[in-house]
C-alpha cells in the first residue's frame, strides 16, 4: 500500500474513467486520452502529441499520529494534470469536460483497490490564462495510505546496553 501502488492504481482508475473519450489534438482528429505515472517518458514526448493527456503524480504524503478517522492516519497527495489540444473558441470545454469526467468516476469509487480510499475535500481547477492552443487544469486529491504499526525494541530483540 505504498504511494507508488496508489498511482498505478490511480492511473488505471483513470484509464477506466476515460477509455471511450476521444478528443480532436494535433494532426489527429480521434486520438484516446494518454494517461501517465508521475512522469511523461522521454519516448512519448518525442514520438507523440501526447495530447489529450493526464498525469497522475504524488505530491506529497503525511503521516498523523491524532487523526479523528484511524484511515486517515497516513495520507498521500496526488496531484491530476489534465492537457487538452484546442484551437477553436470552446476548446476550453473539451478540458472541462475531461476534467469532470474523472472527477465523476473517482467520486463514485471512492476506494481504489481495496486499500486507499479518498479523502474529502477534493480540489479542481484551471488558471485563468491558458497557453493556446493548449489547455490545461488540474486536481488535487489526497488518498489515505497504511501506516506501519510502531515496534518496539522488545519486540525487535534488540537489547541497549
Amino acid at each position: 500500500m505504498t504511494p507508488a501502488s496508489l498511482i498505478l492504481a490511480l492511473k488505471k482508475e483513470t484509464e477506466t474513467a476515460t477509455q471511450n473519450y476521444k478528443m480532436h489534438t494535433e494532426n489527429q482528429a480521434d486520438k484516446k486520452v494518454s494517461v501517465y505515472a508521475q512522469h511523461i517518458p522521454n519516448d512519448d514526448f518525442e514520438n507523440d502529441t501526447f495530447y489529450p493527456l493526464i498525469l497522475v503524480s504524488v505530491q506529497s504524503g503525511e503521516d498523523n499520529q491524532n487523526a479523528a478517522n484511524i484511515a486517515e492516519l497516513s495520507t498521500v497527495t496526488v496531484g491530476l494534470t489534465f492537457g487538452v489540444f484546442g484551437e477553436d473558441r470552446d476548446a476550453w470545454m473539451d478540458l472541462l469536460n475531461l476534467l469532470e469526467c474523472v472527477r465523476q468516476h473517482l467520486l463514485k469509487r471512492r476506494t481504489i483497490n481495496n486499500k486507499h480510499r479518498l479523502v474529502l475535500p477534493t480540489k479542481w481547477e484551471t488558471i485563468e490564462v491558458q497557453p493556446y492552443p493548449f489547455w490545461f487544469g488540474y486536481g488535487t486529491l489526497k488518498y489515505t495510505v497504511a501506516q506501519p504499526q510502531e515496534e518496539s525494541d522488545i519486540e525487535m530483540g534488540i537489547t541497549k546496553i
